[in-house]
């Protein structure tokens, strides 16, 4: 079983108070996203002399505070040009959409003119403004919300079945009555494509014994691990990422990116899953039979820590399927939907996607619809009631 105690390495330290310096956001909204005290983060500030005197911390605040005021101006004007990019799909909208829109921007533009572009008549409008709604209008409208903030939660990527699992935490509503608020108010999710892994196993190292035979359930956390690498494309060349994912609850328990595609980089990212969740002996590890999992150096870190290496059979692309899902999903939900000018950029990307989204917010129907963070919590729950 998982020890509780959590440790984390000086890059995830880093990256978190690049998020507060560089990014602009507060310490409360950061430690609350990725679920570290704000005393905790304060303390990694301090140590790397972040705090130059014992007024820093709200300064970092108050600017903050400055730069979303600064992001909400500037989406206010933006809002102006949102009738002209509206005109095609709303005028083939359902009338009450077309009404719902004219009202929410009737103080930026004249009545009059909207009815005219969406093709509705004033008098129309009005009566549908005026008319008192329905018991089930009204439910449906906060439904809508609900909806609304699930699938921009999500980026986009939650379909009918994530988004009802959002919502029924507010309140209860059938998949049906979901499909059709997503489909009357043009909510859609962006479509996936397939993930085509690349790795290279000519070589003459020793390959390990698949132990898991694509038999990927598991009973409880830090029992298998399993590992893969990935390529992302910026404007300065290629990075990097190898991640570590624990098969029970599918949440990433480490991960490294650099430039290069090396044995340290993958070293990297298992020595942070060591860290921070501190396995006992008989772990497995399960990787495909690139010359990276078989080097050496990672084999004896392996060892090192009473690790059982597991590998993928030559030419099956199935065995390491588990892991390589995690970077199908990570290229559709992200990498496809940017373009990144410098490795940097992908660096603070993947560090959100990982820590604050995936791990702790984006729900798998494996997992009954929980989160990977969730669903390890109501493990231990249990495990400590029994």
């Amino acid at each position: 079983m998982a020890k509780t105690g959590k440790r984390y390495s000086a890059e995830f330290k880093a990256d978190t108070i690049r998020m507060i310096t560089e990014k602009g956001r507060s310490v409360t909204s950061v430690a609350k996203d990725l679920g570290v005290s704000e005393q905790t983060i304060y303390r990694w500030m301090e140590g790397e002399k972040v705090k130059e005197h014992p007024d820093q911390a709200r300064i970092i605040e108050l600017e903050s505070e400055l730069k979303a005021a600064q992001r909400r101006i500037l989406e206010l004007e933006d809002s102006v040009t949102i009738p002209k990019k509206g005109h095609g799909t709303l005028r083939n909208a359902t009338p009450e959409v077309r009404y719902r829109f004219i009202r929410d921007h009737r103080s930026e533009h004249p009545v009059k003119k909207m009815c005219q572009l969406f093709e509705v008549s004033r008098s129309n409008y009005y009566a549908w403004k005026n008319r008192k709604p329905s018991q089930r209008k009204q439910t449906d409208a906060q439904l809508v919300e609900a909806i609304k903030e699930s699938h921009q939660a999500s980026s986009g990527i939650y379909g009918v079945d994530k988004i009802l699992a959002d919502v029924r935490e507010q309140q209860p509503c059938s998949r049906k009555r979901v499909h059709r608020l997503m489909r009357e108010n043009g909510i859609r999710s962006i479509r996936l494509r397939k993930y085509k892994a690349t790795t290279n196993s000519n070589h003459k190292l020793p390959v390990a014994e698949n132990l898991l035979n694509q038999n990927f359930k598991v009973d409880a956390p830090n029992k298998v691990w399993v590992s893969d690498i990935t390529y992302i494309p910026t404007e300065e060349g290629w990075s990097y990422v190898a991640t570590v994912k624990d098969l029970f609850h599918k949440g990433i328990v480490g991960w490294a990116i650099g430039s290069t595609m090396t044995r340290e980089l993958v070293i990297q990212a298992l020595k942070s899953a060591i860290q921070r969740h501190r396995p006992t002996a008989g772990l497995i590890h399960h990787s495909d039979r690139g010359s990276q999992y078989c080097s050496k150096e990672y084999q004896a870190l392996l060892s090192q820590h009473h690790m059982k290496a597991s590998m993928s059979r030559k030419g099956n692309c199935y065995d390491n399927a588990c892991a390589e899902t995690f970077f199908s999903t990570m290229k559709n939900e992200l990498i496809h939907l940017r373009r990144f000018k410098t490795r940097d950029e992908v660096r603070e990307a993947i560090f959100e996607y990982i820590e604050i989204f995936y791990n702790r917010r984006r729900r798998h129907q494996s997992l009954d619809y929980m989160t990977p963070e969730a669903y390890l919590k109501q493990y231990i729950n249990q495990r400590t009631a029994a």
